[in-house]
């Protein structure tokens, strides 16, 4: 699994290098990381019920994110003085992709690479 996980960031950082963090999120537990973003799992709780909840704000690592858009199936939230982008994206059932992007990045159009990586990823979790 980790390798299935590492070889779709890859593809995915290739794509797209202003995403510059990504995670998997399985149950509410963060099961894999990229080793820049270890501080992703002290928000593990609020992550997972970011979408579902609409959250209007989310924290991690100290940054706090604002809501731009959610649904049951993504969730797009952006920090304040150019502390980037949150993005998350449904795999399946409790399973989500998640991943950070620079702040020159657009959220709209950068929640579409994530969400084909989720996609990629279904059934192989």
């Amino acid at each position: 699994m980790d390798m299935t996980i590492d070889n779709e960031w890859k593809l995915l950082y290739s794509h797209n290098p202003k995403i510059q963090a990504f995670a998997i999120m399985k149950n509410g537990e963060i099961i894999w990381v990229t080793r820049n973003w270890n501080n992703l799992v002290d928000a593990t709780e609020s992550l997972a019920t970011a979408s579902s909840s609409g959250a209007s704000s989310i924290s991690v690592g100290g940054v706090t994110y604002r809501l731009v858009a959610a649904d049951d199936e993504s969730y797009i939230a952006t920090a304040d003085k150019d502390q980037g982008h949150l993005l998350m994206a449904l795999v399946e059932d409790d399973t989500w992709a998640i991943a950070w992007a620079t702040p020159d990045s657009v959220p709209e159009l950068t929640i579409v690479d994530l969400a084909k990586t989720a996609i990629q990823l279904m059934r192989r979790l």
